[in-house]
């Protein structure tokens, strides 16, 4: 099985997914976010403060090609696909699925105190100014090769939606 790669805004579910689908599948999951941290020795929190958003996402495209490309489960930054490079790597290596969720459904999952404290941009930005990034982000989420709209489903909802794609599209 070719890697599966969750794409889609912050906030949407790709790590909550991405660990359950890969416990249904059998196959390991990574967290682009984690494998940075973990390479650099910093929190992306810091790398944004230290470094800026350019550096993170250079570091962001070596991370998603240093994973695996067969038998995982990649949940991405929700930025990844804004490179066009690693949107078309991850297209030519593996299954990408964008986990579509609302903007209203997004923010309310947001503004939970635990979600803005790890996500840089909430703590400078305004709900306008990221309701602007998700408008900008959202055509290159379309260019997934499965959409799975969210908003009213809950994590194993989800995850089986995504096997059904995979069933029908003859892949697993």
């Amino acid at each position: 099985m070719n890697t599966i790669y969750l794409v889609g805004f912050m906030g949407c579910g790709k790590t909550s997914v991405g660990r359950e689908l890969s416990k249904r599948l059998e196959v390991p999951p990574y967290d682009v976010d984690s494998t940075v941290e973990k390479d650099r020795g910093l929190t992306i929190k810091e790398i944004f403060k230290n470094e800026g958003e350019e550096a993170f996402r250079n570091y962001e495209s070596l991370a998603i090609r240093q994973l695996p490309v067969q038998h995982a489960v990649v949940m991405t930054g929700g930025g990844a696909v804004v490179r066009e490079e690693n949107l078309t790597y991850m297209k030519n290596n593996g299954i990408v699925i964008y986990l579509k969720t609302s903007f209203p459904v997004l923010w309310s999952r947001l503004m939970k105190e635990e979600e803005r404290n790890k996500r840089p941009i909430l703590l400078t930005s305004s709900k306008e100014e990221v309701q602007k990034l998700f408008n900008e982000r959202s055509s290159h989420y379309e260019q997934s090769d499965i959409v799975i709209v969210t908003d009213q489903l809950t994590t194993e909802e989800v995850c089986a939606q995504i096997l059904d794609e995979l069933s029908r599209l003859n892949i697993r």
